[in-house]
């Protein structure tokens, strides 16, 4: 059990030995160079990663051609787009290397394949639900000092990795704002 996946996954669930080579076996390692895409706008997402190295974004484009920032991923995360991934539908966002990168795909159809298997592996639909519930948070009427208060309890390492500007759009505030809040705390 010494696979990163593996690793994360014994944390929101139970499994057992061969459930996990099952699962081992299900992934497929993957090497995305900076500024690689893993997913572009208009693509259906039919796979979700996990970021064992390095630095994902996943934004839309706006009229400007600046990014606004959906997520953002760094080591020992998840990687994907929910809704692409849930509703089969084409992808509104694309999700691109932000730095070289490391991961482990896992298809909707090895999925289905693990669940057929075992029931245990529906434990893995608690992904889908934190990724949910993270983007959803910043998309409520919270004030940026909250905001930023539950980047720093939930995902700080993402304060190394990625520039103000970026913070800030994915926190859904301006830099000048992320600027102040930060001088308060």
């Amino acid at each position: 059990m010494n696979h990163p996946v593996t690793r994360f996954l014994t944390k929101t669930g139970r499994y057992s030995k061969d459930e996990i080579d099952l699962l081992e076996k299900a992934l497929v390692p993957v090497e995305l160079p900076k500024e690689m895409y893993l997913l572009k706008a208009g693509d259906i997402s039919s796979s979700f990663y996990f970021l064992e190295k390095g630095a994902i974004i996943q934004f839309r484009l706006n009229e400007d051609s600046d990014k606004h920032v959906i997520e953002l991923n760094g080591p020992d995360s998840w990687v994907l787009n929910y809704k692409s991934f849930s509703s089969r539908e084409p992808s509104e966002y694309s999700i691109q290397a932000y730095e070289d990168c490391i991961l482990y795909e896992l298809t909707m159809d090895a999925i289905h394949q693990l669940i057929a298997q075992s029931q245990a592996f529906l434990q893995m639909g608690s992904i889908l639900s934190t990724t949910t519930t993270r983007l959803n948070f910043f998309d409520t009427n919270a004030s940026a000092d909250e905001k930023y208060h539950f980047l720093l309890s939930h995902q700080p390492e993402l304060l190394q990795l990625f520039p103000q500007k970026l913070i800030a759009s994915y926190l859904k505030i301006t830099p000048e704002t992320l600027s102040r809040v930060r001088s308060r705390i």
